[in-house]
């Protein structure tokens, strides 16, 4: 299991960049030499740190982006809804997972994690119907460079008739400035 995790962190360190490639590479080596001398939550805990690399060196990008059927109760919890057909007046209910988000030194060792999303609806040609700046402000903070983060959105669009739209939103990291964005069609019956 390690070796094929070794191999994946490698691929994808190699086509980002060699500096970092290098770094991934011999923190990977580095766990699967603990994992051998049977130091099994070292070996865990070095490949965290390959992971930290990987996402601080690569894009901001969101994976995961799905409507889902009610808030969700944690990362990866959730109920994705079967369809993107809402009824009038039923909120949207957006989750997304960040991958590459920046973190900052806080004090007592707590590291801090900052980002906003800004929203757009659309009709399917592009035309911007409506939208909101900074609608969604995420703030982590934790001993960890946590990687396993979700986000949601709840949008409510009161009195918008029956039709096909776009839910747009762009989400812009305020500690290292990537940005990444995501978009959903959706229907009103």
């Amino acid at each position: 299991m390690i070796r094929r995790m070794i191999a994946a962190l490698a691929v994808v360190a190699g086509s980002l960049w060699p500096a970092l490639a290098g770094e991934v590479e011999d923190l990977a080596r580095d766990a699967e030499a603990k994992a051998k001398a049977g130091r099994h939550i070292e070996a865990v805990e070095t490949l965290r740190r390959a992971i930290n690399v990987l996402a601080a060196g690569g894009p901001l990008a969101l994976r995961r982006v799905q409507f889902i059927a009610a808030p969700p109760k944690g990362f990866g919890i959730n109920q994705p809804r079967a369809n993107a057909v809402f009824p009038q007046g039923e909120p949207l209910i957006i989750y997304a997972e960040p991958v590459g988000m920046g973190w900052a030194a806080g004090a007592g060792g707590i590291n801090n994690a900052r980002m906003v999303a800004d929203f757009e609806i659309r009709n399917p040609d592009g035309r911007v119907l409506g939208g909101q700046q900074e609608f969604g402000r995420f703030e982590f903070a934790s001993h960890d460079q946590n990687q396993e983060i979700m986000t949601h959105l709840t949008i409510r669009l009161t009195g918008a008739p029956p039709g096909r739209y776009v839910f747009a939103a762009t989400y812009r990291d305020l500690v290292n400035g990537k940005s990444a964005t995501l978009e959903l069609p959706f229907e009103i019956k």
